[in-house]
């Protein structure tokens, strides 16, 4: 009699798990066959070819039959919220209230087990996906973007994820592909504090009819200096109305962190990153930690870090960083690219070849206004031969870009327009590093003032680290080959350099606070609306 009921048990066993098989079954090639991401028992599949993948790959069989692994990815997909992303583009909500119903009877126990099984699989999918390269695709909104994503093999991630159900390692797969970057962590820690702020309802906007200048009482100084404790900037704040003291040097290093002028008066300028609510600090941060997900798994052990939002050269070796110094970059209508190449030489003393566009744009006017502008300027004029040509012989007066054939190149000297040394990395976009005439122009808070190349307000102190040789190449030394003025001295790079322009609208402080920078080129907010978007079937 005990016999006959173990094997009553047995087939109800195996009978339950072949409806489930069924189930499973039917649902998964339900979304290769009809071509479709919505599930028939409900829910939407987001990547359905890898979902089949997987589950033909076992046999249809469930794959979450652990409950404690299915409880932990539950609580993994609710942590994505930490890290800026949204928990339901993973199915949370859906996922959630079907484990609420675990320990009673689903309605279509089978097809609601499977459901749940799909679900989570996909969710999980996604979230690993997005883990590793972001969930906004970079190229959707800069053309330019060649930077090396993993590639999201069906057959490869299909066994990986079977082998990681099986071995019970998916969050360790996770945490290695979290970016191992100071400056990740430091948003993620941000992101927390200004959400908590957010939530507390304690943030008012501050009036911003008067500018205030050191020195003077006004009735708003304690409402800013409460604002500057709630940022970070102050560890108190108290009743007194004048300005200045602790207030003030708490306003000059805000305005550091900000891109402003480091001047300690609160005007428009300082009033509108002041006024910056948690909640729009919360989105800039969102969008930045997806950046630096899109470059997580292409960084290189050394690189220049271009950070064109916020006008900073960083020179990063290993995870230490050497130096730092302010750069000028593309103007709004001639934006810097955002790209990656390998640094291969740099070159001393060089000739500016001068783009066609510029020329049509700026140079051309000005050649006809005056042609002396031309020898004052040390340019020299060559024809198709490659032959000098001499401006006098030119038809100035009817000159156009239509029937101006002729390649223009500015001679080394203090005012061409690359100054004294260029960083190349050679590229489609003849875009580079190099130092500039207009030096003056590094005062100003807000530097997009180039045709899109990345002038550099230390080069000959750049070029000195990157050649890294006291010998032959101390700052001296790198002085002497400049003053010399021999032309187009090219030193090649021996070690690999990446430099890597990127373009982010917070980044670390000296002192561990986020700085907000200006969405100068406009990105933020395409974005954002992808990133608040339901992700798309692929």
């Amino acid at each position: 009699m005990r016999i006959l009921i173990l094997l009553s048990l047995l087939m109800v066993s195996l009978t339950a798990k072949a409806d489930l098989r069924g189930e499973l079954q039917s649902l998964t090639e339900h979304l290769v066959v009809d071509g479709g991401s919505q599930l028939p028992s409900g829910g939407r599949v987001h990547l359905p070819v890898i979902v089949e993948d997987f589950y033909s790959r076992q046999d249809y069989q469930a794959a979450w039959q652990d409950r404690q692994q299915a409880q932990r990815m539950l609580d993994l997909l609710r942590g994505s919220f930490d890290d800026g992303l949204s928990p339901d583009d993973y199915h949370y909500s859906e996922l959630m209230a079907l484990w609420s119903l675990r320990n009673d009877e689903w309605p279509e126990k089978d097809r609601a087990r499977a459901r749940f099984d799909v679900l989570l699989t996909d969710g999980i999918l996604l979230y690993i996906q997005h883990m590793a390269k972001g969930k906004v695709d970079p190229r959707l909104l800069d053309p330019t973007f060649n930077y090396a994503q993993l590639d999201f093999d069906i057959h490869t991630i299909s066994g990986q994820l079977q082998q990681a159900i099986a071995e019970d390692s998916i969050d360790e797969i996770l945490e290695r592909l979290r970016p191992a970057m100071p400056f990740y962590y430091q948003m993620v820690a941000a992101l927390r504090h200004y959400r908590a702020l957010a939530a507390s309802g304690e943030f008012r906007a501050l009036p911003t009819d008067v500018v205030l200048k050191p020195g003077q009482e006004y009735p708003v100084v304690p409402d800013l200096a409460e604002r500057l404790v709630q940022l970070g900037y102050l560890p108190s704040a108290g009743p007194d109305r004048r300005y200045g003291g602790a207030v003030q040097d708490a306003v000059r290093v805000f305005q550091r962190d900000h891109g402003l002028d480091v001047d300690g008066i609160v005007g428009a300028q300082s009033y509108h990153f002041l006024n910056m609510t948690p909640a729009e600090r919360v989105d800039a941060l969102r969008v930045n930690l997806d950046r630096v997900r899109w470059i997580a798994q292409d960084l290189s052990d050394e690189m220049l870090v271009v950070n064109v939002a916020g006008y900073e050269l960083y020179y990063i070796r290993g995870d230490e960083l050497l130096w730092e110094t302010p750069v000028m970059v593309g103007t709004i209508a001639h934006q810097t690219p955002i790209f990656t190449k390998r640094l291969r030489y740099l070159e001393f003393n060089p000739t500016w070849t001068v783009p066609r566009s510029i020329i049509g744009r700026s140079l051309l006017p000005k050649f006809k206004a005056d042609q002396s502008y031309i020898a004052e300027q040390n340019y020299l004029l060559y024809d198709r031969r490659g032959e000098v040509v001499n401006p006098a012989s030119i038809d100035w007066a009817n000159a156009n870009m239509g029937n101006f054939p002729y390649r223009v190149v500015q001679q080394p000297w203090e005012s061409n327009a690359l100054g004294r040394v260029k960083f190349m990395f050679p590229n489609s976009y003849a875009i580079y590093l190099h130092d500039t005439p207009s030096r003056y122009l590094f005062s100003r808070s807000a530097r997009a003032f180039s045709s899109g190349c990345v002038r550099v307000k230390e080069p000959l102190r750049l070029a000195e680290l990157l050649l890294d040789d006291s010998q032959q190449w101390s700052l001296s030394q790198v002085e002497a080959v400049v003053d010399s003025r021999k032309p187009q001295v090219r030193v090649p790079m021996e070690r690999e350099v990446d430099v890597m322009l990127m373009y982010w609208t917070t980044s670390p402080a000296r002192d561990g606070r986020m700085q907000f920078h200006a969405d100068i080129y406009g990105k933020d907010a395409p974005a954002l609306a992808i990133l608040d978007a339901p992700p798309e079937a692929s």
